[in-house]
């Protein structure tokens, strides 16, 4: 539902607040967890002390100690911050994650960021100051992952241009993972009530006024990288499909050139039958060409089906996540 005029201008006039929500996805990070918290700790007290920070770890279901070590940090933190931690009910990905982040958060600028400790806290300043510019979504761009290896770049670049060209959404080219956004975009997404497709493309679906900042991502911590070949294909794809239909107009325009194909080809056989007078003896061609067009059409359908398969999956409108329980302190916003 679209807010009236009045409530617009009211908006208009509220002051900007002073609460900033930090968000970190969670799971499997014992080695790193206490050095990010420890480094929050320092920084936000020493260079925002004119900030309130509510950090918000989403727990997406670890095995091992991340969730208990948060809470015992929460128990002992620096005046303008508050810790809290929020386990989901299943293991369901970073991305529902960062979603079940936003959606509860409380701040009137929302900072998403990494638990590994490949995100400098520094970077918070410059989010920070870019939207007292009054930027109301800033992306911090990976000048550089020194975390990754050559090989590893070049396919993340290469998959990050590939979302960029099909979705036609404007995105930093070597990818973005940390950023931050004004209250007003915050609500704008926790209005879209989407499935399957991937957070960063339903902000940046948003517009809004926007910048983009460079940083280095540093290399983890501890641990090992939860993002596998597979999880960061099926983002790709979520991507894909959740924001284009250029993957239906590029299987028409193959299904189209084939066809176009198969005519003269088969304008060909009766010319030879019937001009030529020769008895075409290229059964095994005409075989293949049957196969190859029962291959494109079994791609085609799976593709169309992938379609179908997520219209049916927004209209039973089952839960994406559910918060299984919570523990910290936030700050009491009524007092």
């Amino acid at each position: 539902m679209k807010e009236d005029l009045e409530i617009l201008f009211n908006k208009k006039k509220k002051q900007r607040g002073s609460l900033i929500s930090v968000i970190l996805p969670l799971y499997n990070e014992e080695e790193s967890i206490s050095f990010v918290i420890n480094e929050l700790f320092d920084y936000l007290p020493k260079f925002l002390p004119n900030y309130k920070f509510e950090i918000t770890f989403i727990d997406d279901c670890s095995t091992d100690n991340s969730y208990a070590l948060v809470v015992e940090a929460s128990k002992k933190v620096p005046n303008n911050i508050k810790l809290s931690v929020a386990q989901l009910s299943r293991n369901s990905g970073s991305h529902v994650a960062i979603s079940a982040g936003l959606n509860i958060s409380r701040g009137d600028f929302t900072i998403i960021m990494a638990s590994d400790g490949q995100d400098p806290a520094v970077v918070i300043s410059q989010l920070i100051r870019e939207w007292e510019n009054d930027n109301e979504l800033v992306l911090a761009s990976r000048e550089d992952n020194l975390d990754h290896g050559f090989i590893s770049k070049v396919m993340s670049n290469a998959a990050w241009k590939i979302m960029n060209w099909s979705t036609k959404i404007k995105m930093p080219e070597k990818g973005c993972d940390l950023l931050g956004m004004d209250r007003i975009v915050l609500d704008s997404f926790n209005q879209m009530d989407e499935r399957n497709t991937t957070f960063i493309f339903r902000i940046l679906s948003l517009g809004f006024k926007q910048k983009e900042i460079d940083y280095v991502k540093r290399a983890r911590v501890g641990g090992k990288s939860k993002w596998t070949f597979f999880k960061k294909l099926s983002i790709m794809l979520d991507a894909i499909t959740g924001f284009s239909n250029r993957p239906l107009k590029m299987i028409t325009n193959l299904g189209l050139s084939v066809f176009i194909i198969l005519v003269f080809r088969w304008l060909y056989v009766v010319f030879t039958i019937y001009v030529l007078h020769q008895i075409p003896t290229e059964l095994s061609i005409i075989l293949n060409t049957i196969f190859t067009a029962l291959a494109l059409l079994v791609l085609i359908l799976g593709v169309i089906g992938d379609y179908i398969w997520r219209i049916l999956d927004e209209t039973r409108k089952r839960p994406v996540y559910e918060i299984r329980k919570v523990d910290g302190d936030i700050f009491n916003l009524k007092a």
